[in-house]
C-alpha cells in the first residue's frame, strides 16, 4: 500500500508553481490589494460601477448586506 502521496494532482501542481516562484526570488504579499481604495474599487466593479457605490466604505458594505 502506497502512503507517500495523499495530495491531489492539482494541489501538487500549484505547490510546485509556488516553490518555483520562491526559487526565482518572488514572495507572497498577503497585504497586496487590501488598501481601502482598492477594496472600494473592487466593490464598485462588483456592483456595476461607481454610480452604485457609496463614498463611505462602511455604508457601502452595509448596503451590500441588505
Amino acid at each position: 500500500m502506497d502512503h507517500r502521496n495523499h495530495i491531489c494532482k492539482r494541489l501538487m501542481e500549484q505547490l510546485q508553481m509556488l516553490k518555483f516562484s520562491f526559487k526565482q526570488g518572488q514572495s507572497l504579499n498577503f497585504m497586496a490589494g487590501t488598501s481601502e481604495k482598492e477594496i472600494v474599487d473592487y466593490l464598485e466593479r462588483m456592483m456595476g460601477g461607481p454610480d452604485n457605490a457609496s463614498e463611505d466604505l462602511h455604508a457601502f458594505i452595509q448596503r451590500l448586506g441588505s
